[in-house]
């Protein structure tokens, strides 16, 4: 058993006494040790435990990157999703890619009900890795295609056994016997392996990508085309979005234009939209002139007016160029309060309805006529009561045809909303969910605050690793079988999800089911994901991730093997998912529900002669309990109105439908840092070329001093605390002010100084910000300061108006467990 730290102390406990000092003598428990410390109740029920004792997530230790071999993951620890870590594929999937939330499968159904964990497996196919692990290898030497199973339709992989002196194999899915084509043959060593195995990816390896043959094409690929969709009411123009919309096209553009990026037949158009719509004719030749506007004033029955709205980047770039760096003049004086942005979208997709591709729309206002106007009045009142459910559904059916009209011409919506007023996110996001786009929210845009923020995103939106016209499936072995998936997509009737676009930052769950229990003999199980899609560079590919792993009837080694990350994942996408079934009070009891479940069920069948006062949490599941709390206070399921508005709900539901493995658990469990006793080493780049972080806090007020400064931050926030007895010279380096006057803080900026301490805030920051797909902005907030509440709102060990602090939680999980047992 993996104990923790705290796991093999023993701590002991006695109910009626409270707190009792740790005794050198290890309880009997069983599987060495495998559990986390008790946590005891008295009984008035009140707690008495001692705050330092409880799990948290640990600090990473050590420098040293730790290295992971895919095939042991049944019997070796994953690594923590959002830590340090370097793959070596050598038989599994890379966990960056694909996570099981069970590494051991249960053989049969009534285990698998009993251990109440659900099956799930959360895939990112496109992940991005790291420059030191091996990339996904491209097998193009099959003449006749992927080689997949005759019956299940699995694709072959390291997993399959070749039998026959190598003239057949069985298929590790089904078990169907397929003939081995003679232009794949090859002869078998002793062990009855392919001599050709480790030469061979698609035999060595748990993911590679497969060049597709002409079946696979529902059309000849296009190359990828974007069109920019620019708001330039006077919102837009007098805010500075419109200046910085422009700076950051600028940029997407000239990145799109670089010879790495493998494409030279990239396609870009350029819209802008108000109370009309204005296409551009980039075809024109004149030197020194804008392209022609062209403008559509019925935003009702929006068409495109010429086909040169389009244009291939290489060819026109100095056009591009010029239309957007004159866009802010031509717009200077405009008086056009109000902007159309349903038809906007819509124009934008018919202009990409023969070749698919992305629509990046920022949007300064609500969309106040035309298509998809705003019809509903927003409740400022309705989050967290029954009437919630109806404002995080779809208003207006508009964006429902929109959505599915874009997955028919394979195109993506990629919104960027930065509007001050009530905008039925919840509804327009419907178009960016089912067409696998990205939704952003930039709420109150100010120039000078969020114009990074904004390049980036976009730059981000276009950069990152892309496929085109997506379809993904998921198999398993038979006796297990996909239930549900979980994310941004569009599921059709078949079961096919597609995604017009599927890009390295979007991941999905899928829940699997036991349908029929394992045979005697039936040692493994695995899960495959394979993905259809155009590359940027044209080709057509399908990209194999396979997984296998243990089936066991043991319940505690499938305790064991379970993998927090992926566990909390799946849970947050499930509650989020669309259609909204239920209020949020009901999602928010099965949280707690489940987990209770999850505690009971280990308590019940793995723990030996516990203590009656005692919690006893598996090692891999011993944060739980505080993920779970995590969740109910996130701004996705929280009650409380005072921190979260109505569209700001919609957003982070959005987001967290698509946030992968690592960047949920931060979401959910933010990180505190200390600035002000940093170790000698933070700051400074450590052995894997990465800016080492100081260790993380628990997320509590009391850790905050009035001498101290500290950083919290969950991917989507950065917030800098500074406490009221900071020292002077914290304020001189760091900011280059002397004192703080009330209120002065927010106005502070970090940008790197002359001197030690500024340059190594910076680069933790920095660091912090590489890791994440958002770009988190950095806020700062004194002591006693009016805008403090934003930082106790991701404190989540705290109390927080009706919901309890981390240890009551742990208390009330503990008495629910409590009541089970009776």
């Amino acid at each position: 058993g993996s104990g923790s730290p705290m796991a093999n102390r023993g701590l002991g406990y006695n109910s009626g006494l409270g707190y009792q000092a740790p005794t050198n003598k290890t309880p009997k428990q069983s599987h060495k040790g495998d559990d986390a410390p008790g946590t005891p109740t008295t009984p008035s029920g009140k707690s008495r435990i001692d705050p330092t004792q409880v799990p948290r997530p640990q600090a990473e230790a050590s420098e040293d990157v730790r290295e992971f071999r895919t095939r042991s993951l049944s019997t070796t620890p994953v690594p923590q999703a959002s830590s340090s870590y370097k793959v070596i594929d050598d038989g599994n999937c890379n966990p960056r890619f694909m996570r099981m939330s069970l590494n051991q499968i249960p053989s049969t159904r009534e285990l698998a009900t009993r251990i109440a964990i659900p099956i799930a497996v959360v895939i990112q196919p496109m992940a991005e890795l790291p420059q030191t692990e091996t990339q996904v290898p491209f097998v193009t030497d099959l003449q006749g295609g992927p080689i997949r199973c005759r019956r299940c339709r699995c694709y072959v992989n390291c997993h399959v056994q070749f039998v026959d002196g190598g003239r057949h194999w069985v298929c590790n899915l089904c078990g169907m016997m397929n003939g081995v084509e003679p232009d794949f043959f090859c002869t078998l060593d002793a062990q009855g392996r392919r001599r050709d195995a480790n030469e061979r990816p698609e035999l060595s390896l748990g993911s590679y990508d497969v060049q597709a043959t002409q079946e696979y094409f529902n059309r000849p690929a296009t190359p990828p085309a974007f069109m920019f969709c620019l708001d330039v009411s006077k919102n837009a123009v007098q805010s500075g979005l419109l200046h910085s919309s422009v700076q950051a096209v600028l940029a997407a553009v000239d990145a799109l234009a670089q010879p790495s990026r493998a494409q030279e037949n990239t396609v870009v158009g350029v819209m802008t939209y108000d109370m009309q719509l204005h296409f551009y004719n980039l075809a024109s030749v004149s030197e020194e002139d804008l392209p022609g506007m062209l403008v559509v004033p019925d935003i009702d029955d929006p068409f495109v007016p010429s086909p040169n709205c389009m244009v291939k980047l290489n060819d026109k770039r100095d056009v591009i160029d010029r239309l957007l760096n004159g866009l802010p003049g031509l717009f200077q004086t405009t008086n056009v309060g109000e902007a159309a942005a349903g038809s906007a979208i819509k124009g934008a997709c018919m202009a990409l309805e023969t070749t698919g591709g992305k629509v990046v729309c920022v949007m300064g206002s609500p969309p106040t006529l035309g298509c998809g106007k705003v019809e509903r009045l927003d409740d400022t009142n309705a989050i967290g009561t029954d009437r919630e459910k109806k404002f995080m559904s779809c208003d207006n059916a508009f964006w429902m045809e929109q959505a599915t009209l874009c997955t028919k011409t394979q195109v993506t919506v990629d919104l960027i909303a930065c509007t001050s007023t009530y905008a039925d996110l919840a509804s327009i996001g419907t178009v960016c969910r089912v067409t696998g786009g990205q939704m952003s929210y930039i709420p109150r845009f100010d120039y000078n605050q969020h114009s990074t923020k904004l390049r980036i995103e976009i730059s981000r939106i276009v950069c990152r690793p892309t496929g085109f016209e997506g379809v993904l499936r998921v198999r398993c072995s038979s006796g297990l079988a996909v239930q549900e998936y979980f994310g941004a997509f569009n599921k059709t009737l078949e079961g096919d999800i597609e995604l017009p676009t599927i890009d390295a930052d979007k991941a999905l769950g899928v829940q699997l089911k036991l349908e029929s229990d394992m045979g005697a003999d039936r040692t493994t199980a695995a899960v495959q994901c394979a993905v259809l899609y155009t590359a940027s560079d044209g080709t057509r590919r399908i990209r194999v991730h396979t997984i296998s792993v243990l089936v066991t009837n043991n319940i505690s080694t499938i305790f064991r093997s379970a993998d927090l990350d992926a566990v909390i994942n799946f849970t947050a996408k499930r509650a989020v998912a669309e259609p909204i079934q239920q209020t949020l009070d009901a999602t928010r009891n099965q949280l707690i529900a489940a987990c209770v479940q999850i505690l009971y069920a280990y308590r019940k069948f793995c723990a030996t002669n516990p203590a009656p006062g005692q919690l006893i949490l598996p090692e891999s599941l011993k944060l739980l309990p505080l993920y779970t709390l995590g969740l109910l206070k996130n701004k996705a399921l929280t009650l409380d109105t005072a921190i979260v508005k109505t569209d700001e709900r919609a957003y982070f539901r959005q987001r967290l439908l698509t946030l992968s493995a690592g960047e949920t658990s931060t979401f959910v469990y933010p990180r505190l840092f200390g600035l002000h006793n940093m170790p000698p080493n933070a700051g400074y780049s450590n052995s894997s070329g990465e800016i080492s972080l100081p260790p993380t806090m628990s997320l509590s007020a009391e850790r905050l001093e009035a001498e101290g400064a500290y950083l919290v931050e969950n991917g989507e926030t950065m917030l800098m605390w500074l406490g009221k007895n900071l020292p002077k010279s914290f304020l001189q380096q760091v900011f280059d002010v002397h004192a703080l006057a009330e209120g002065d803080a927010k106005n502070l900026l970090l940008v790197p100084r002359d001197n030690e301490l500024s340059r190594r805030l910076v680069a933790i920051v920095d660091q912090i910000r590489s890791r994440n797909t958002s770009h988190a902005m950095l806020t700062v907030v004194q002591q006693k300061d009016i805008a403090e509440a934003s930082m106790f709102s991701l404190l989540i060990e705290d109390r927080a108006g009706s919901v309890s602090s981390y240890v009551d939680f742990l208390c009330t999980v503990h008495s629910q467990i409590q009541s089970k047992m009776l």
